[in-house]
């Protein structure tokens, strides 16, 4: 064990004096020293009931023969973040969370990890630093909050909304559709319990493919939050870090080609995040498999869009869980996944399916009978973005996959959410928000509340908004993010002018402009990048492009 190596023979006794003043006994500090990554904080409503939970995992490593060690890392919350200058820091935040993984299992030589999180970047960042260190590791999610009931006049069309809901009602607000009663009403009853957020948004979607990846236990990411399964799947997979430290199964045994391609093919299945594809290409560099933005898209296209949740459908996170969850969707996509994968039980996804259950497929539809032909996630290429950009064809209404229109520029997100607010956009425009990739951000903040205002003004439909910035999971309507190279990087976005000619060809996987962007070359003045100070000034002259994952370079 990795620990013995600090703590084993007389010349070690100063750090077996150190853990003794802590209260650990000689025999405990035999054990296996597992380390218990606790991203609680009373902000975060993702994390902050985290504490039980970690708790429960401690249990479990106890009952299993070993002994835990509970250290902390941030959780920030993207929805507080939304919309300021916060938001510049959420993406970055997913390199702090890999380094104090980094930092605490390499110093103090920790046999095993168990990560507990729920959040955006939080759920990656740890996957980032388990794959760092490569020592066998286990993620259990904080689970979703639960939805709220709304049967009449739900806008969604079922019987739930939740968080999502709030800045949608706020373009319906503003364009006279709804009153400030009913507004205040959404606020006050749409988020009703702790948990991350209620619907398919990048929080959801990466648990989902943690435990697709085979890191997280089978059943365990869309557990709800507040449900007494959640403490007990945290006490089970206390016991199976133990099982993996002893068969020595690392992350990296678990995060490889064929697993990121299954995590690839149920993030289509499920609609997942357009952020999926910056987080599964940076896991692919850190566990060094050559995997790109091109792949990502080539094998989200063998799978259709199978379950409908909010905000692609009326279903929720909670439907999800009743059908069957992750397994379910497993089940479904059996005849195309590679099975010989691992899962966190130490067996191969082939040993397991045979267990698995759809209990609803009304939700969770087989690949027979798709929600949607389109697969979830599609990467587009041309003139406007040579390197690539991400859209969400299952979140796109069918009649808007195809988008031409002129361009409507914004130089940042605050100026768009002033513009679409002050009513300068309109029926058939494409609007264009740029400075917000990865480096010109800093930070790639999302464009998540100019998309949902759009959405509550009706227009989710009737304009396209394309930018070097991301955009939220559970966004919908016509958008494309991501696009590369970022006007940072001397990209075409950069030299694009209020009326050019935009077309969008989410089906053909074309965006274009009518541009001659090198003669706009020519023709341009000097570029002022938005300043950058602290974190944001190292991330920007560190971190790499979007389409490949936008991670922090860690090797030679």
């Amino acid at each position: 064990m990795r620990s013995q190596q600090i703590l084993n023979g007389p010349e070690w006794a100063n750090v077996r004096a150190l853990y003794k003043a802590a209260g650990f006994t000689e025999g405990e500090l035999k054990k296996p020293l597992i380390g218990i990554v606790n991203a609680f904080n009373e902000i975060c409503p993702g994390h902050s009931h985290l504490r039980a939970l970690t708790e429960r995992v401690k249990e479990g490593v106890f009952a299993a023969g070993g002994t835990p060690l509970e250290f902390g890392t941030i959780g920030a919350c993207d929805g507080i973040a939304m919309a300021h200058e916060g938001m510049q820091y959420i993406l970055p935040g997913r390199e702090s969370v890999a380094a104090d993984i980094e930092v605490m299992c390499q110093a103090h030589r920790l046999d095993g990890l168990v990560l507990t999180g729920a959040c955006d970047k939080i759920v990656p960042g740890m996957l980032l630093g388990a794959l760092r260190v490569n020592v066998p590791s286990l993620f259990i999610a904080g689970g979703p909050a639960l939805p709220y009931r709304m049967r009449k006049g739900n806008p969604y069309g079922g019987e739930w909304i939740d968080h999502s809901i709030i800045q949608q009602a706020e373009g319906s607000l503003k364009a006279g559709r709804i009153t400030a009663e009913e507004f205040q009403w959404f606020e006050d009853h749409a988020v009703p319990t702790v948990g991350s957020c209620a619907m398919l948004g990048t929080a959801n979607t990466m648990c989902a493919l943690t435990e697709a990846l085979g890191l997280s236990l089978p059943g365990s990411a869309s557990i709800p939050a507040v449900y007494s399964e959640r403490l007990r799947s945290a006490f089970a997979t206390g016991q199976a870090i133990l099982h993996l430290v002893r068969k020595d199964l690392r992350p990296r045994a678990f995060i490889t080609r064929e697993s990121l391609e299954n995590a690839v093919m149920v993030n289509s299945a499920l609609g997942g995040s357009t952020n999926a594809v910056l987080h599964l290409l940076a896991l692919a560099y850190e566990a060094e498999v050559p995997f790109t933005l091109e792949d990502f898209g080539t094998v989200s296209a063998r799978v259709p869009h199978l379950v409908a949740m909010i905000p692609a459908g009326s279903y929720t996170l909670l439907d999800f869980y009743e059908a069957g969850g992750v397994s379910a969707v497993l089940r479904e996509l059996s005849s195309v996944l590679h099975t010989d994968t691992l899962t966190a039980t130490g067996q191969t996804l082939s040993e397991l399916l045979p267990s698995f259950v759809n209990a609803a497929p009304e939700v969770i539809h087989p690949l027979s009978k798709p929600v949607h032909e389109v697969p979830g996630i599609a990467i587009l290429k041309g003139n406007l973005a040579p390197a690539g950009a991400v859209t969400k064809p299952s979140a796109i209404p069918e009649k808007a996959r195809y988008f031409k229109g002129k361009a409507v520029i914004f130089e940042s997100e605050e100026a768009a959410l002033e513009g679409i607010r002050a009513l300068k956009v309109k029926e058939g425009d494409v609007i264009v928000i740029r400075n917000a990739g990865p480096q010109g951000g800093p930070g790639m903040p999302e464009q998540y509340k100019a998309m949902k205002l759009l959405v509550g003004m009706q227009l989710g439909d009737k304009v396209c908004v394309i930018t070097d910035g991301r955009f939220s999971g559970s966004n919908n309507g016509c958008f494309v993010g991501h696009i590369c190279p970022e006007a940072y990087a001397d990209g075409p976005i950069r030299y694009l002018r209020d009326g050019d000619v935009i077309e969008v060809d989410v089906l053909k996987g074309t965006l274009h402009a009518e541009v001659d962007f090198e003669a706009r070359r020519r023709e341009s003045g000097s570029y002022t990048p938005r300043p950058a100070r602290g974190l944001l000034y190292h991330y920007r002259h560190s971190v790499a492009p979007a389409s490949l994952g936008a991670y922090i370079k860690t090797r030679d």
